[in-house]
């Protein structure tokens, strides 16, 4: 049986992983030859989530001394879930390529809608397809970066 102590011992250690992990991220950052040093360009996000990262760390940091343990009973973990997800995530970077980002990234957002249980696929397709197609849009069309339309997509563009 695991004890409040151990619990918090190991929410602290959770902790500082993840602010080591967005120190690291930051410092990483600023290295960076071709981050440049204007307000927005390359480097933007990977500060933000370098940020947000030890946000949540100083988060669970204050709750692991002085807070409520997050899990009483200790570690909970849905392993099918994680399986899904992990699954997802494998067939998107291994279908990305041949068949683009919009059905890789729906495929994905279907499997991590299931992992959390909800049971519409069809529905999750079409939420999946139109977010999927919303952020290839931006990205291609209003930041001009290329998201990978597939060898699939190729086959519908018009010829040249």
């Amino acid at each position: 049986m695991t004890t409040g102590r151990s619990l918090r011992i190991g929410e602290a250690l959770l902790g500082g992983g993840l602010f080591a992990l967005g120190a690291l991220i930051a410092v990483e950052t600023m290295l960076t030859p071709s981050a440049g040093r204007g307000v927005v360009g390359p480097a933007l996000f990977p500060y933000l989530i370098s940020a947000g990262l030890m946000l949540v760390a100083l988060s669970l940091l204050r709750e692991a001394f002085a807070g409520h343990i997050a899990h009483e009973g200790g570690l909970e973990l849905d392993l099918r879930a994680v399986v899904l997800v992990a699954a997802g995530l494998a067939a998107q970077f291994l279908l990305i390529e041949y068949l683009g980002w919009i059905p890789a990234a729906a495929m994905l957002f279907v499997a991590v809608a299931r992992a959390f249980g909800n049971r519409r696929y069809l529905l999750n397709a079409v939420f999946g397809l139109v977010l999927a197609g919303g952020t290839f849009a931006v990205f291609n069309y209003g930041l001009d970066l290329n998201l990978p339309i597939g060898t699939v997509g190729e086959w519908f563009l018009p010829a040249e």
